[in-house]
């Protein structure tokens, strides 16, 4: 009987609601905080220690659809990233440092194909970056230093033969490029230099056989 009327005391307390938007006498951000659009829907909440966002953070849009997830870490300098179409099926996924993106990110179109990965660094594109087809076909492959087209480009038809091939130097087309029928059949090749065409340029009709040739150099 004691132990229930205790509980029955302790009631009002445990129903009380937990205070949220608080900053401690530093100044700093601690526990649950919530921020609203103008229209009263949710725009954010999560939790806060020491100014430092900590646990998973959901954010919405102002008609009151998820629009993404933040898993935070490292002290609230991470955060694993996902985020929605209005429709609830992701749009996109990826890793934030220092509210840069970081590492490898894709993203999806609305019936949840595959449309692009890249690969960032200190929010840098820095690594390779592939693009598919609406039917999720690869289409194109890119490589980049540091922001900057950097290293092989090749584009592909949707049956996967390559349609495109040339080498990229620090953002300028340099070398060969060669262009391809959906056949495999050579369509044109001829040479870059400093993003100029420079030199011979051949074109083949589909049967293989040379209709045209450029001299970029006379």
């Amino acid at each position: 009987m004691k132990k229930l009327l205790l509980f029955l005391m302790l009631i009002p307390f445990l129903s009380l609601p937990q205070s949220v938007n608080e900053v401690d006498a530093n100044g700093l951000k601690q526990g649950v905080w919530v921020k609203t659009f103008d229209n009263g829907n949710l725009r954010y909440k999560g939790q806060f220690k020491n100014n430092n966002p900590q646990g998973i953070f959901m954010y919405y849009y102002d008609s009151g659809e998820l629009q993404a997830e933040k898993e935070f870490f490292h002290s609230g300098k991470a955060a694993a990233t996902h985020i929605f179409y209005k429709n609830g099926k992701l749009k996109a996924a990826g890793l934030y440092v220092n509210e840069l993106k970081d590492s490898t990110w894709h993203y999806f179109s609305v019936d949840s194909v595959l449309m692009m990965s890249e690969q960032y660094q200190k929010g840098k594109l820095n690594g390779v970056t592939k693009t598919y087809y609406y039917t999720g076909e690869l289409y194109e492959i890119k490589n980049w230093t540091q922001g900057v087209e950097n290293g092989s480009w090749i584009q592909y038809f949707i049956n996967g033969a390559t349609k495109m091939e040339i080498l990229i130097n620090h953002g300028v087309r340099e070398g060969k490029i060669v262009y391809y029928f959906p056949s495999a059949k050579v369509y044109y090749n001829g040479f870059y230099l400093a993003d100029n065409k420079s030199g011979i340029w051949e074109y083949f009709n589909e049967e293989g056989v040379s209709d045209t040739i450029i001299n970029y150099n006379e």
